[in-house]
């Protein structure tokens, strides 16, 4: 029988469609290609027997910019969702909605995490009354396996957002990486979010069709709707000014 040492177990998925990527990427630790990734069901990359210590890991794929990640062996091993970024080439269908956050006062570097209402809707099953824990009961509205799941997702509560990772979804019972740091009522909205950093002022994205898009900076939450074609956004997160 032949034992690994599994270092990171990594998922990815297509920053555009939200469906998971398996096979036709190029993995490189510390600059050196991985002759034979090791690919599992579901469209999971295995990192395996890394000699002890932080690895850089670059993912390269046709169509999509570079996503680079630190893996630290040794200790455990590192399970996470990487969402790859469209790059120049990638063939976009016609009718998109391609929106340019505009914060003036957020850094180059920052990150802000952006999430589209599309498709299936979750929503929060139980109130604050429920103590906060790794299981939590939710209601989707539309077929569960077309979410994002495992994957981060904002949950859109105007009295206080926060980030959550989603393991799992099943029969409406989400199992969560961390328990919830807030308490939120019944009925508030998470959305599937992505990561961007400000470059120049602005974060851009584009989306399949037109939507209410939410914003998550530095605990200040924004939302805007949006249609197909170019639109603008300008945004000043609180603590930011």
């Amino acid at each position: 029988m032949i034992r690994r040492k599994v270092d990171a177990v990594l998922l990815l998925r297509d920053g555009f469609t939200g469906r998971v990527v398996a096979g036709d990427v190029l993995c490189r630790v510390d600059g050196q290609p991985l002759r034979r990734p090791l690919w599992k069901q579901d469209g999971y990359l295995v990192l395996h027997d890394l000699a002890p210590g932080p690895h850089r890991v670059t993912l390269t794929r046709p169509g999509f910019c570079p996503a680079c990640l630190t893996v630290e062996a040794g200790r455990g091993f590192l399970e996470k969702t990487i969402t790859l970024q469209p790059g120049e080439d990638y063939p976009f269908p016609a009718g998109t909605a391609d929106l340019t956050i505009r914060a003036p006062g957020l850094p180059d570097g920052r990150q802000v995490w952006v999430g589209m209402e599309s498709g299936p809707v979750l929503k929060l099953a139980q109130g604050k009354e429920t103590p906060p824990g790794l299981e939590v009961r939710l209601f989707c509205q539309g077929l569960e396996r077309l979410l994002p799941v495992p994957g981060t997702f904002l949950v859109a509560d105007p009295n206080g957002a926060e980030l959550v990772s989603l393991r799992a979804l099943r029969g409406g019972v989400g199992e969560l990486e961390q328990p919830m740091a807030l308490p939120h009522g019944r009925g508030v909205v998470l959305v599937g979010a992505q990561s961007f950093a400000v470059d120049g002022g602005v974060v851009r994205m584009r989306f399949r069709q037109g939507g209410v898009v939410w914003m998550f900076c530095g605990g200040s939450l924004a939302r805007t709707q949006i249609r197909e074609g170019s639109q603008e956004f300008i945004w000043r997160p609180e603590g930011e000014r």
